[in-house]
């Protein structure tokens, strides 16, 4: 990334180094205070009331200038002192006073009444130079201490990437007109029974009066980790979560079957959702003030996956487990969102790691019922080779003197009996493509997650597909960093008792899809998803596939049938239905991989990754069809694929390491040492490589006796 540069004098004037977070967000406090402010922090991983910047948070702190405080720093974040300000709902005047000499732009977040997403956006015009005041309203500030680190008020140089620096003299807050009036309490108790069991089941719900406010939890809700902080008002953000909650305000908490508050007398909206296989329900309900209001809701479990063997599961989220008295609280959360199968992953890059877990393989499980949490890593982790993830090993597999030897942490995560993947397909940042290039031929990779904020991400993995590997599909939600537990998921077919060991091992196995919402049956010639199927040249096979879905999450309106990545057959309904159902007759003349995708009516782009679309789908891993004990590779596509990554490995021999990854205050220095030591390893690694690329490329291109 690019630094810009700042002014000879603020560079001068600036320490070398302000600050060094030891934490997975780079938050600290600084020491910035004004009357109305009482906290100011830094975060290097900003997500909160709508605002989303990566940066470099050690570039924060403060200066003296004129007898002055002066703040400076990317992204920051302010907690209004509650005296002043608390839970309102109120226009707000701020006048900002900041050095606009290297600015284009900058942006406001805030704690607003009715909805998450409050990011504004002002303007500074070219050519203006030295301190400059902007004033600008909050409109229904609500003040509550629900954005980051319990702030109300954040501001930052840009979004997504950012490297400029604000520099901020003054800060200054004003009511204007008077707060909303609350009408008396009622109290209000909330079951949430599972019609079949009659047992309370936890959920995820939002509550809202008619001006769209929810009131805050209380502590009946349950905590969530977000990174090293814990919050009951849960974001459910626009640009990474939001596709189906069924309300304006984005604001929801998570409760374990009993929820109680004394909340304003009125009408409200309750929303409650527990994972795909539940409707979304939506109900108006009334509180009653100085009476005990109980609210009896009952969820049924329309589409029950685990009864047919699939069990679903989320391969990718980060909470810490310090000791094993956190268990409770994140099952909790796998219950309240349906996963059956929740891995807890640590993380780490070339100098420490976070999210640490107390435990590994069987002492790092958790069970309720048909429910478990269980460890996992996210390590080695670079932009320059990619992000990979590990799971079901007997402990944390790292080397931090060799962290570049990913080989070395796939062969011992496999022989401790733990399944390993790539993440984060096609996104072009951590460059996917090569750490699954280097790892496949060596039969390293057991699945890869295509699925991530919504979006199917298919490329690659079809590229590899078509080069005859066989890899599972996954989906992982990426929490905190993306999505919301759960938010996209990996439904596994287990054969016998449902275990962590065996969800891997049906994973391994390519028994899998990737889904928000729609369930797939999919078999051909009678032989279920992940089966590699014999047949003879020219004998045609019998593909079946149907996709399903609760209605309240979407309507289906497409299915396809795909074979080495292209369409061959696809239905599309003029009006979404509950179900789909896709058969096809093919006869086989060449081995190929055949894999099923459906999807429903809902889409819309994703504003950071414009590139992405969002949008309620599934897709199956593939069954293999062998023809005449043929390998499933593409005689059609898989030369020119073989060209591009030798082409692209040679690059990659020789580039420099450019910090695009989390963690910039943590890991560059040290990873650009690393890889410059590793640099000789590496080209030997990827010369071996291409020489079995080369040599697929002519087994593939040589018509076989």
């Amino acid at each position: 990334m690019k630094r810009i540069l700042l002014s000879l004098c603020w560079l001068l004037a600036l320490p070398v180094l302000a600050h060094q977070p030891d934490n997975a967000s780079g938050t600290f406090e600084l020491d910035w205070h004004t009357s109305q402010i009482d906290k100011t922090i830094a975060t290097g991983v900003f997500q909160t009331m709508g605002l989303r910047v990566d940066n470099d948070p050690s570039r924060a702190g403060v200066k003296e200038e004129g007898g002055k405080k002066i703040l400076f720093g990317i992204a920051l974040g302010f907690s209004i002192d509650d005296q002043f300000a608390f839970d309102i709902d109120q226009k707000i005047k701020v006048t900002v006073e900041l050095d606009a000499s290297n600015l284009t732009e900058f942006f406001y977040a805030y704690d607003r009444n009715g909805v998450v997403e409050s990011v504004h956006r002002i303007e500074i015009a070219q050519g203006t130079k030295g301190f400059q005041t902007y004033e600008f309203v909050l409109d229904r500030a609500r003040f509550a201490n629900r954005g980051y680190s319990q702030t109300d008020f954040a501001i930052s140089s840009g979004l997504d990437m950012s490297s400029k620096l604000l520099f901020i003299r003054d800060i200054k807050f004003e009511l204007v007109g008077e707060t909303a009036k609350r009408n008396a309490s009622g109290k209000l108790q909330l079951n949430l029974i599972e019609k079949k069991s009659k047992e309370r089941v936890a959920a995820q719900i939002g509550l809202y009066d008619a001006s769209g406010r929810m009131p805050l939890p209380t502590e009946s809700a349950i905590e969530l980790q977000f990174f090293e902080t814990m919050v009951r008002s849960v974001e459910i953000r626009e640009e990474l979560d939001q596709i189906n909650w069924p309300n304006d305000n984005h604001y929801s908490m998570y409760v374990d079957g009993l929820y109680q508050a004394n909340i304003p007398a009125g009408k409200y909206t309750l929303v409650v959702m527990k994972g795909p296989e539940y409707p979304i329900l939506t109900k108006e309900i009334e509180i009653e003030a100085d009476q005990d209001n109980n609210i009896n809701i009952t969820l049924d479990h329309v589409i029950d996956m685990p009864s047919k063997g699939w069990y679903s599961g989320d391969v990718h989220n980060h909470f810490s487990r310090r000791n094993s008295s956190v268990n409770t609280n994140q099952m909790a959360h796998a219950r309240a969102t349906d996963l059956h199968m929740h891995w807890l992953y640590a993380l780490g890059n070339s100098v420490t790691t976070h999210f640490d877990q107390y435990a590994w393989g069987k002492d790092g499980q958790y069970k309720e019922k048909d429910y478990y949490i269980a460890s996992g890593q996210e390590d080695p982790r670079t932009d320059f080779l990619g992000h990979v993830l590990a799971m079901g090993q007997n402990e944390f597999v790292r080397y931090p003197n060799d962290y570049f030897h990913y080989d070395k942490v796939s062969k011992e995560v496999h022989k401790q009996g733990g399944v390993f993947g790539v993440a984060h397909m096609d996104f072009a940042q951590f460059q996917q493509n090569i750490a699954l290039a280097m790892l496949a031929p060596e039969d390293e990779v057991d699945f890869v997650e295509i699925f991530q904020y919504h979006s199917l991400n298919l490329n690659d993995w079809y590229a590899f597909l078509n080069l005859g590997f066989k890899l599972a599909a996954a989906a992982g939600s990426d929490w905190p960093y993306m999505s919301l537990p759960g938010s996209v998921r990996t439904y596994v077919k287990v054969d016998g008792e449902f275990t962590p060991d065996a969800w891997n091992k049906g994973l391994a196995e390519g028994k899998s899809f990737a889904s928000n919402g729609p369930m797939v049956d999919f078999n051909i010639n009678g032989n279920d998803i992940g089966s590699t199927v014999q047949v003879k040249k020219g004998e045609t096979i019998q593909i079946k596939a149907k996709g399903y879905i609760v209605p309240s999450w979407d309507l289906l309106k497409y299915a396809s049938i795909i074979v080495n990545g292209d369409v061959v057959k696809e239905v599309k309904l003029e009006k979404g239905q509950k179900e789909i159902e896709i058969d096809l007759e093919l006869p086989m003349n060449e081995s190929a991989w055949i894999a099923v995708k459906v999807h429903g009516e809902k889409a819309h782009d994703i504003v950071f990754q414009s590139d992405f679309t969002k949008r309620i789908q599934a897709h199956t891993s593939p069954i293999y069809i062998e023809v005449d004990g043929q390998p499933t590779w593409s005689k059609e596509k898989a030369p020119e694929i073989i060209d591009r990554l030798i082409e692209r490995m040679e690059v990659v021999k020789e580039m420099k390491y450019q910090r695009n990854d989390n963690e910039a205050w943590e890991s560059p220095d040290r990873t650009a040492e690393m890889l410059e030591a590793f640099r000789p390893y590496l080209r030997t690694w990827i010369d071996q490589t291409s020489e079995f690329y080369e040599k697929r490329k002519k087994e593939i291109v040589t018509p076989s006796k």
